[in-house]
Order: C-alpha cells, then structure tokens, then sequence
C-alpha cells in the first residue's frame, strides 16, 4: 500500500511503503487533492523511486534545498534508465552531481545565458555513455519542456563516465576510515586557505557540492572503487587550458592527497576537481 506522506505537486509524491520505507512516485496528477495519509492507486503511478536506505534520503533531502523537484525526479529517472536499459553501473554519487548540473544548464538555458559546451567529443573512445547522455537529453527536453542542445549531451556524457562503476561492500581499509575521510578534508581545506577560497552565500551551493564529492572519493578510495579506465590525454589538456587557475588548484589537491595517503589518484578524479574547484571560484 502507498500511503501519501508529502505531495510535492499534482504529479510527484513522497509516499509511505510499508512501516519504514519511502518512495518518490510521480504519474499525472497523482498527488491532485491528495493529503497526509491518503491511500495512492497503484495504477496511477507512472514512475517510483525507493529511498531504501538513510542514506538515500538524505541525498534526497539535499537537491531539494535548491533543486526543483520536476529536475530532481528527471535526472533519477535518467539514471534509472541508464542502468536499466544500458546495464551501466554507476556510483551514487552521480544522483547529486548529475542532478546538480542539469539543474544549472536548465537555469542558464531559461536565463538565455547558455554557452555551447566546452568538453570535448569523446564518443568514439566511450560509445556508451554518449548513447546514454544522448537519450538523457531527449528525457530532460520532454519531461521539463525546454530545449537542451545536442551538445548538452556531452557534459552529461562525462558525468557518467566518472560514476562508472559498482558499490563494493567488502571493506579493504587500509587505515581507519574516520582518520582516511578527515585527512582528505583537511588537504582540501588547507590548499583553499593558502588561494583564499572560503565558503560564501555566492558560492555555497558550489562547495557543499564538492563536500559532497569529497564523500564519495573517500568511499571509493576505502574500496579500491576508482574508475579504472584512462581518459583520453586531450581531454585533461582542454582543461588545464580552458581554466588554468582551476586545475593548478586541483592539481596540487590531488598531489598531496597522494603523497599523504600513499595512493595513486586516476586522471578521472584530477578532472573532476577542476570541474567543481572551476564552478567554486567562477574562473571563465
């Protein structure tokens, strides 16, 4: 039984399934005059996305802080698609990252401030995810009404080829992982303090984003869960020349991240920081 627990809008729901699980529902006007505790059909739900665990909830709860709801429930429903019919396994990080970034092109397209894409095309070197974000893209102009250019697809391409990969449950700890997530913390921090980056109401969304990256890096690295395939070299070149200062700053993060923890970072994790720390500082 799906027991209405809060309606977001005529078409999306958070519902109760059974005495301690929740689930994301949405189905035209499913949630239309629905109130607490109201009984859902099962016949009318289109789409349900299960918040199985804590810490499901909890990435939930944090895009609806500043995502709308219609954009958070798209960019699962992508996700969702990608494994399902691409049998693409991918890390929950994606579902903040990939979800964030739709939610900035969609802002910048509506604003009329959109500028082509600046990542360049891969889709020979990784078929499968261009397929995906291609589809992504036909996803996101029909569920939300907007037009996302062809080229939007290769960013959405990109996210999905750092999340590539399966959440190992046996635990390879090497040190402690308290000790392992707050030295990564702290590097990060220390290297923002010595370029005079802090958090602030300009770009606060920006750093949680990147808190929240630095989450899963940790995760990934306790289980050897690294993206093991090779980015190609032109790839990490556009980007140290479209923002220099941006991939000075990760760079140095990722040296000392492994020096300190004696580990090998992969091209992919470098790519990423400059990606978050270029979006933090706005460097153009």
């Amino acid at each position: 039984m799906l027991v209405v627990n809060r309606v977001y809008n005529n078409n999306t729901v958070l519902v109760d399934v059974g005495q301690k699980d929740q689930a994301i529902v949405q189905g035209k006007g499913v949630g239309f005059q629905k109130r607490h505790g109201d009984n859902i059909l099962p016949t009318q739900v289109e789409r349900i996305f299960y918040l199985n665990t804590n810490e499901a909830k909890q990435r939930f709860g944090t895009l609806l802080k500043d995502v709308p709801i219609d954009i958070t429930m798209t960019s699962f429903a992508i996700i969702e698609m990608a494994k399902q019919t691409f049998h693409y396994p991918v890390l929950d990080y994606i579902y903040v990252t990939l979800t964030d970034h739709i939610a900035q092109t969609y802002k910048h397209i509506m604003a009329g401030k959109y500028q082509r894409s600046t990542v360049p095309d891969i889709s020979a070197k990784y078929p499968t995810e261009y397929a995906i974000a291609d589809k992504a893209v036909e996803m996101i102009n029909h569920d939300l009404n907007v037009h996302f250019p062809r080229d939007a697809a290769q960013p959405i391409a990109l996210h999905f080829i750092n999340a590539n990969g399966t959440e190992n449950a046996e635990e390879t700890k090497k040190i402690d992982q308290t000790d392992f997530g707050d030295n990564v913390n702290k590097i990060v921090k220390n290297v923002f303090r010595e370029y005079g980056i802090t958090r602030n109401i300009t770009n606060q969304n920006y750093f949680d984003r990147l808190m929240i990256h630095l989450q899963y890096l940790v995760a990934r690295l306790q289980t050897d869960e690294q993206d093991k395939r090779v980015l190609n070299q032109d790839i990490e070149s556009d980007f140290q020349k479209l923002y220099p200062k941006s991939y000075r700053i990760a760079s140095e993060i990722c040296e000392k991240i492994q020096k300190r923890l004696q580990i090998k970072l992969n091209d992919n994790e470098l790519i990423y920081f400059v990606i978050h720390i270029q979006r933090l500082i706005q460097e153009k």
